[in-house]
């Protein structure tokens, strides 16, 4: 569905609001309906991203951000600077799902808590803190994905390569009159309950509807699962796949 039939499903079968003057303006339900898509994507990881190279400039204009606000920001392709073990990345990713370097034959174990390397890596900071050389080799073996959005690499690589990422993100593009969510089609008019939840929190005596708000922000949840508070989110970032992983030495 593209955004002006997700506006007619909102006006005429959940607000009643077809007949002027209209009590929300479609530019107000659009931006509740990003925000509804951006929502469903943060509690249920819906967007799995291994081939975009960048967000392009475009991070938070699902949010009503201006695009270009945090520059270019690396998504499923990363350049890697020899010794350096920490990168930024784009802010619209939510966890770092995979990460291969394409000159080694298997992908790095991760993401891993500090705790999980103190049990697996003695000594992983090292001397030189984090980007150390703990050990020997001189290639990473696993990989972290804090808050913040980065990507730290234990142990710093040793020479230039390529990072190729899977990660689940927030939309890269808007939803517009004419252009559907990036999200599953199955998924598009469980947005309009969220967006319906906005609505009826605008404050205003004709708008105003704390009951309707709830009643729709539970369909919402029945739907898409709880939004994880802080804590959850950044522990999700972290969670180890626990899979035994063999790296290759670099460069053979």
């Amino acid at each position: 569905m593209i955004g002006s039939e997700l506006l007619e499903h909102l006006r005429y079968s959940i607000l009643d609001d077809v007949v002027p003057p209209q009590l929300w303006s479609d530019t107000e339900l659009l931006r509740m309906l990003n925000l509804a898509e951006a929502q469903a994507c943060r509690r249920a990881h819906l967007l799995i991203d291994s081939s975009t190279r960048s967000d392009y400039g475009t991070s938070g204009t699902h949010t009503g951000g201006t695009a270009g606000t945090f520059g270019i920001k690396s998504l499923c392709y990363l350049p890697i600077v020899a010794n350096t073990a920490t990168y930024n990345l784009s802010p619209i990713i939510l966890q770092v799902k995979r990460c291969q370097f394409r000159s080694m034959t298997y992908p790095l174990s991760g993401p891993v808590s500090y705790s999980e390397l103190d049990d697996m890596l003695d000594g992983w900071q090292g001397t030189g803190g984090i980007v150390g050389t703990a050990g020997s080799g001189g290639y990473p073996i696993y990989y972290m994905n804090e808050p913040g959005n980065t990507v730290t690499f234990v142990r710093a690589p040793s020479a230039t390569d390529i990072a190729d990422l899977v990660v689940s993100r927030l939309p890269l593009t808007k939803i517009l009159f004419g252009t559907a969510p990036e999200i599953d089609e199955q998924y598009h008019i469980g947005l309009c309950d969220w967006a319906a939840h906005l609505a009826y929190m605008k404050s205003d005596t004709e708008t105003l509807n704390l009951n309707l708000a709830k009643t729709y922000e539970q369909k919402f949840t029945s739907q898409f699962g709880p939004l994880p508070d802080a804590p959850a989110q950044r522990w999700r970032k972290m969670l180890s796949t626990k899979q035994r992983m063999r790296p290759r030495e670099w460069g053979s």
